[in-house]
């Protein structure tokens, strides 16, 4: 297999990127997960204009955030890293579940709310996945449990699961394998992930109000640019 190694990599890092979004998707932010992005490193030139534009805006927030605790961290000094927990606590149930706002004003995280004409939860893309993911023998984790099956979260977390048995089958020097693999992906996103995603986290940044939320937003969407042109 020709640049296996760099093909590998590749699948690494969209499976990574998947897992990430799905983490952010899934549940409120925590401080856990504030420390962990305090070490992430985010690309510099990573070439589309909304993924460039989304991490920078990651990183400013991010600058913000202090922790007492400087192992935690790898931060001097701080203490306010409560007080922007709280503050993303409230954005998320703001953004994804309309806690307090307007119609119009949400980004909620299910693919039917974009694909049904009548913007309902629970119709036929939640069903399709459901019959999928048990095809598959996949479980949610108990983080993922009692959200519908077309959420971006799981959605992104499936995704992820196949760059994964990619990378098993690039590091295998299993062809087929590979090439089922890349085929579900391909699949996967024309029917579902192309059909929304790039709506929703352009309506993530649009009703953000945090450099946070901001960012994930314009990520999500220039993630899905380059994802369409990987796929293609």
């Amino acid at each position: 297999m020709e640049n296996k190694q760099e093909f590998c990599a590749v699948m690494r890092q969209r499976a990574n990127l998947y897992r990430f979004l799905s983490r952010i998707y899934i549940l409120e932010a925590d401080e856990k997960l504030l420390a962990q992005m305090k070490r992430m490193s985010f690309p510099e030139e990573p070439g589309d204009a909304d993924l460039r534009d989304g991490y920078a805006r990651l990183k400013e927030y991010l600058a913000g955030v202090h922790f007492e605790d400087e192992k935690a961290a790898e931060e001097e000094i701080g203490g306010n890293v409560a007080e922007k927990v709280t503050e993303l606590e409230v954005e998320y149930a703001r953004i994804f579940l309309a806690a307090g706002v307007a119609q119009g004003t949400a980004a909620f995280p299910y693919e039917s709310v974009y694909t049904n004409k009548k913007h309902l939860v629970n119709q036929e893309a939640c069903d399709d996945l459901t019959a999928l993911y048990a095809a598959k023998g996949l479980k949610p984790r108990e983080d993922m449990y009692r959200i519908p099956d077309d959420h971006a979260g799981l959605e992104f977390e499936y995704m992820a699961r196949l760059c994964d048995a990619a990378v098993r089958a690039c590091e295998a020097d299993d062809e087929a394998a590979l090439e089922e693999s890349v085929r579900e992906q391909k699949t996967f996103f024309d029917h579902h992930l192309r059909r929304w995603v790039s709506l929703f986290g352009g309506d993530i940044a649009k009703h953000a109000q945090t450099a946070f939320f901001d960012g994930i937003g314009r990520i999500t969407r220039g993630f899905m640019v380059q994802e369409t042109a990987f796929l293609k």
